[in-house]
């Protein structure tokens, strides 16, 4: 709140004359003098001096004729230099918005500046200056303009609303309502537009300078190509053709398809961004099987960890690009001019998970999309079992072999069987087939409980106290990503969007 809209600053304690001087003492202790001559009106008949009296707001002074006021905001004027500027500014806005108002009235009647100047009796210059805000009109010219339009002040009043209507229509309350009907939601919105620009949105939510208006327009333009008149006429949002389509893009049994098909657009723009950066050189091609993959990365890497998974994967020339946020959609993969990128997405933090979820893109980039601008994006989290499609299961069968070889069912088995099929045995049996096959307990464990879930039988609790979550599989990613491109090399706007989506 600035200090003028404080009570305090606006009510007067007391007030007198000393001679020729006001003094004036607010509540807020502010005291003030003044020449008598500056607070009167131009032109004022003289005061009596012994007869002034005032309230919380107003000082009164009986003149020969008829008693004169003084409002509060008269004497801050003259005393603040601060609040005589934001007066200054307000009736300078408050100007334009009754030019802009007059010359709406006048083209709705299709009288010409020089025709209604000729009509009021004032120069074409007057009428060109009023319309423009150049000058505040007195209410005796502006009821003589409105008189020569055949308009009256009430007429001036109702396009006042009109013009309120308007500035509710491009408000950004408005667009935030569009945004989300169109599938993005506020927090998409904060990943868009820099923080400077939402707290002055916010702050203005009912009337956004034009522009800032042109700001918003810019960064929702870049992503999602809507031009200006597209973002504030009132109509709802549509999404051009996506740059990728998509290879195999599933209607989800639950979420929102609308919000899926905007955060991929998201995504997409991410990626692009990524794929333009100055990336190092591939120092591996890609495997000339499936089955060769693992034996190429177990040579460099050694150990099945998430870093090196996604240095594995940089090694190959395939950027991992991890976003900062769970929901709307679970990862994705694009081939984006015969360049591929892999997206990441995990409501946990679980190393296993990550890494599941790595492999299964992997194999889709190496399977699924040859063709150039196609894409795969995972509707819902990726589940070992998963097999509602041909490609998906592929790609599980791939993500489990490579972590389990081809034994997967035989150490679900083995676990089983030592535990004596009890529930609370599980937990030993995990740790010591783990340590027994050389496989980290996190991944057993993970892929344990997704089975038992198949019979109804719920082991997350326990299968999550295996994690491994520090540091986060996200933040890793974004580490290593930072040391495979050059940032100084990218658009700054682009920069703080890529750093919006990755950066925890």
């Amino acid at each position: 709140m600035k200090k003028w809209d404080e009570l305090n600053y606006q009510k007067i304690r007391e007030a007198k004359l000393d001679g020729d001087e006001l003094v004036a003492v607010f509540r807020n202790g502010d005291s003030i003098n003044l020449p008598l001559v500056k607070v009167l009106p131009v032109g004022s008949d003289p005061v009596n001096a012994i007869l002034i009296t005032y309230n919380e707001y107003e000082l009164h002074f009986d003149s020969n004729k008829d008693t004169i006021v003084v409002p509060w905001d008269r004497l801050r004027v003259l005393t603040d230099p601060d609040f005589a500027k934001e007066m200054a500014a307000k009736a300078e806005e408050h100007a334009q918005q009754v030019g802009a108002r007059l010359k709406n009235l006048r083209e709705r009647k299709g009288i010409k500046s020089n025709e209604l100047a000729e009509r009021a009796g004032v120069t074409p210059q007057t009428i060109t200056r009023i319309e423009k805000g150049y000058t505040d009109v007195s209410f005796a010219t502006l009821r003589k303009i409105l008189a020569a339009m055949g308009y009256t002040l009430k007429d001036l009043a109702n396009e006042e609303l009109a013009s309120e209507r308007q500035r509710e229509t491009s408000s950004f309350k408005t667009i935030l309502r569009k945004l989300n009907k169109a599938g993005i939601d506020a927090t998409l919105v904060r990943k868009i537009l820099p923080a400077e620009i939402l707290q002055i949105l916010e702050s203005k939510l009912d009337k956004i300078p034009s522009l800032l208006a042109d700001e918003v327009s810019f960064y929702l333009n870049r992503i999602f190509g809507w031009d200006k008149n597209e973002i504030w006429k009132e109509n709802d949002f549509e999404f051009v053709e996506s740059p990728a389509q998509f290879a195999y893009f599933k209607t989800p049994s639950k979420g929102n398809i609308t919000q899926i098909k905007a955060y991929s657009h998201y995504a997409y723009y991410i990626a692009n961004i990524v794929r333009k950066a100055n990336i190092q050189e591939p120092s591996l091609e890609y495997p000339e099987s499936l089955e060769d993959c693992k034996e190429i990365f177990l040579q460099k890497y050694r150990t099945i960890e998430f870093e090196n998974l996604v240095n594995f994967a940089w090694d190959l020339g395939i950027p991992v690009i991890p976003l900062n946020d769970s929901g709307i959609f679970h990862g994705a993969s694009w081939n984006i001019d015969n360049n591929h990128v892999i997206v990441l997405k995990q409501k946990t933090e679980s190393h296993a998970r990550w890494t599941f979820d790595l492999l299964h893109e992997l194999y889709h980039v190496f399977a699924h999309l040859e063709k150039p601008n196609t894409s795969i994006v995972e509707m819902s989290e990726l589940n070992p079992y998963e097999n509602d499609s041909p490609e998906e299961a592929e790609a599980n069968t791939f993500s489990n072999q490579f972590i389990f070889e081809k034994n997967s069912e035989g150490l679900i088995n083995r676990c089983l069987q030592l535990a004596d099929y009890r529930m609370e045995s599980l937990k030993k049996a995990v740790t010591e087939i783990s340590e027994d096959e050389n496989i980290p307990a996190d991944y057993l464990a993970n892929y344990l409980a997704f089975r038992l879930q198949l019979g109804g039988k719920n082991w997350w609790g326990t299968a999550q106290s295996f994690q491994k979550i520090s540091p986060s599989p996200s933040s890793i990613a974004a580490k290593v990503l930072k040391e495979r491109i050059q940032l100084q090399t990218i658009d700054p706007i682009d920069r703080n969007l890529l750093a919006t989506a990755i950066e925890n």
